[in-house]
C-alpha cells in the first residue's frame, strides 16, 4: 500500500503566506465597514438624545433641562443676568434620565469612542438621585449647547460627538470629533435632523465651529457651542 505523502514545510509556508496576503486585503475592508456601523449607531444615539430634549422643552415652555452640580442641585445653563454656568453641559442628561426621557444610559456611548457605562452606574432612575445620574467622564460621548432654547433655527446644532479641544482653525476638520478617528461627527439639529459632518461646520449662523465661539455666543439664536 503506498504511503500518502503530507505538506512539506515549504508547501506549508505558501499556504500560510496566502492566508496572510487574503487577511491583509481584506482587515482595512472589514475595519471600514465597521466604523459603518458604529457611525450608524452613533447617529441614531444622538437623534435619541436630541428627540428626548425636544420631548423635555415641550412639556416645559421650551426650555431645556437645568445643569446639575456634585450635590444633585439644578442650575440653569444661563443665569438671569447672562453668565453662564461652568457645569458640564452633560450633567443635564441626569435630568432626562430622572425624569424618563432617557430610559437608559447606554444612549449617551458612541461605538467608536471607547467609552463605557460604568458597571457602578444606576440602573433604576427612580429611585437614584441626580448627582448619582450625572454621567461621569468615560460614559458620556455626546455634548450639547446647553445655552440653547427651543426657538433656536432649524440649522442650529444642539447635540453632537464629544468636542475635540479648541486648539483648531474656526470650522478645520482638525476640530473633528475624536470619537470617530477625527472623520466627522454626527450632530442632531434643532430642525429635529441628524447629519454626519466632515467638518465641525454648523448649517447655519455666522460662527463658523459648532465646537468653538467667543464671549456673547449664548445670545444668538444661529450659533451653536456643543460642549461636554
Amino acid at each position: 500500500m503506498k504511503k500518502r505523502k503530507g505538506f512539506t514545510l515549504i508547501e506549508l509556508l505558501v499556504v500560510i503566506g496566502i492566508i496572510c496576503l487574503l487577511a491583509g486585503l481584506l482587515f482595512p475592508a472589514v475595519s471600514v465597514a465597521l466604523e459603518r456601523a458604529r457611525r450608524a449607531h452613533c447617529l441614531n444615539n444622538c437623534r435619541q438624545i436630541g428627540i428626548s430634549l425636544f420631548n423635555y422643552s415641550s412639556d416645559h415652555d421650551g426650555a431645556y433641562p437645568n445643569l446639575v452640580d456634585s450635590s444633585g442641585t439644578e442650575t440653569p445653563a444661563v443665569a438671569s443676568d447672562g453668565t453662564v454656568s461652568t457645569l458640564p453641559a452633560r450633567s443635564a442628561f441626569a435630568v432626562l434620565m430622572k425624569r424618563g426621557y432617557l430610559d437608559t444610559a447606554a444612549v449617551l456611548v458612541c461605538p467608536s469612542s471607547g467609552d463605557k457605562v460604568s458597571p457602578a452606574f444606576p440602573r433604576d432612575f427612580t429611585t437614584a438621585t441626580l448627582a448619582q445620574l450625572i454621567p461621569p467622564e468615560g460614559s458620556c460621548s455626546f455634548g450639547w449647547d446647553a445655552t440653547k432654547t427651543r426657538n433656536a433655527v432649524s440649522g442650529c446644532a444642539l447635540v453632537a460627538d464629544r468636542p475635540e479641544n479648541d486648539q483648531h482653525p474656526d470650522g478645520d476638520a482638525a476640530g473633528n470629533s475624536p470619537c470617530h478617528r477625527k472623520d466627522g461627527q454626527n450632530v442632531y439639529f434643532t430642525g429635529g435632523h441628524v447629519r454626519w459632518l466632515v467638518t465641525p461646520d454648523p448649517e447655519s449662523g455666522a460662527d463658523r465651529d459648532i465646537y468653538k465661539g467667543g464671549p456673547g455666543y449664548e445670545k444668538s439664536s444661529t450659533d451653536a457651542k456643543i460642549s461636554r
